[in-house]
């Protein structure tokens, strides 16, 4: 795992940091930037690091009350430190996250061949693309990021590029230069429907 792989983005097409709250489930070590899911009892799960897709069914929250999934603003990683009580995170601690489905824009440098085998240079035509949310095992790529394979709606957590920016945060279709980041949204997943 890697902190910050996916990260809040906002510009002047929009984007937005609105922060909702849940509580850690017990053993958890999701850091920030990592996808959290509130489970049927109301706490902060990861879904697995498992090298395929985040797909809806990985969702295990009660659909009938509505369930949230987003990224972590902070979590209880290894030798991280809860900063409302200065000590290590323990189960029923409150951890921020950013929601999917509220047109919060988000931002990471992992694309991904398809198979999350390779790291692949993001390019203009990527935009407007429905990609999945993967966690990659490969050495040197290792962690959550977006790749080239068509998220397929009601299975896949479905992730659309929206701009894709150079170095500079600049978007690649005003500078010309090279991809180094994708910004996205992610639509809100369900079992029954992806609004």
């Amino acid at each position: 795992m890697a902190a910050r792989d996916i990260m809040p983005w906002i510009s002047p097409l929009g984007g937005t940091y609105e922060v909702r709250w849940g509580t850690m489930t017990a053993s958890e070590v999701f850091e920030a930037g990592e996808p959290v899911m509130v489970v049927a009892a109301g706490t902060l799960t990861e879904p697995p690091d498992d090298a395929t897709q985040f797909v809806v069914t990985d969702i295990t929250s009660d659909t009938a009350a509505g369930m949230t999934c987003g990224i972590a603003a902070y979590g209880p990683g290894a030798g991280n430190i809860d900063p409302a009580t200065g000590a290590a995170f323990a189960t029923g601690a409150d951890i921020p996250f950013w929601p999917f489905g509220q047109g919060t824009l988000f931002k990471t440098s992992n694309l991904f061949a398809a198979g999350a085998g390779s790291a692949v240079t993001p390019v203009q035509s990527d935009v407007g693309e429905a990609y999945q949310m993967v966690y990659s095992t490969t050495a040197g790529i290792i962690g959550w990021g977006l790749e080239r394979t068509a998220a397929l709606t009601g299975i896949d957590v479905m992730c659309v590029v929206r701009e894709v920016l150079d170095a500079n945060n600049a978007p690649l279709r005003i500078s010309g230069g090279t991809g180094t980041q994708v910004v996205f949204n992610v639509l809100q997943p369900t079992l029954a429907e992806n609004n």
